[in-house]
């Protein structure tokens, strides 16, 4: 037992010394929101969704034998609890997490069928314009999925706006969601 309590104190001794991954604030600004924005979106089957911007919280992974902190930026989706309810019904929109000393920092979108996307590509990648029923988008850039094998319910490919951020993504059934209106707190 004694020897436990050793391993387990020199395990959680290390991790204060272990290597921290920051976000810049130039990755940071990748997401456009605010807690209390509201994204009222349509699709292609005049179907409605809403979705509301709960929480934003920057935190580091945690945990016994981390061997790298890594700093992500969550946007959570969905209204939060309401007290006295166990059941949370949020969950990420997206997530911004820092690589660490193996890879660059990358996006992982909710639902989004294919592999990471790495930030500066995004950034990097060609910007155009897009025009919609309720407003013009002149910097787009495309988030494109895994199309080999298509589920109905996931997400394939994303119109991300630098300044707005989602403003179209079309689902596995081929329909399209469009952002009609951003509600700003």
């Amino acid at each position: 037992m004694k020897n436990l309590i050793i391993i387990l104190s020199l395990l959680t001794l290390s991790s204060c010394f272990t290597d921290r991954f920051k976000l810049t604030e130039k990755e940071k600004e990748f997401n456009p929101y605010e807690v209390g924005d509201i994204l009222i979106m349509e699709s292609t089957k005049n179907k409605i969704d809403t979705l509301f911007i709960s929480e934003i919280d920057l935190v580091f992974n945690d945990g016994i034998g981390i061997t790298e902190y890594k700093q992500a930026l969550r946007i959570f989706e969905g209204e939060k609890q309401k007290k006295g309810n166990i059941m949370d019904r949020r969950t990420f929109l997206f997530e911004i997490r820092s690589g660490g000393s193996k890879e660059p920092t990358y996006v992982e979108f909710r639902n989004f069928q294919g592999k990471k996307q790495y930030l500066n590509e995004l950034l990097n990648s060609s910007k155009y314009t897009l025009t919609t029923r309720y407003g013009n988008y002149s910097d787009i850039i495309d988030v494109k999925g895994n199309l080999e094998k298509k589920y109905e319910e996931l997400i394939y490919n994303i119109k991300w706006s630098l300044g707005n951020g989602i403003v179209q993504y079309e689902t596995g059934d081929s329909t399209i969601w469009t952002l009609k209106e951003i509600i700003k707190k």
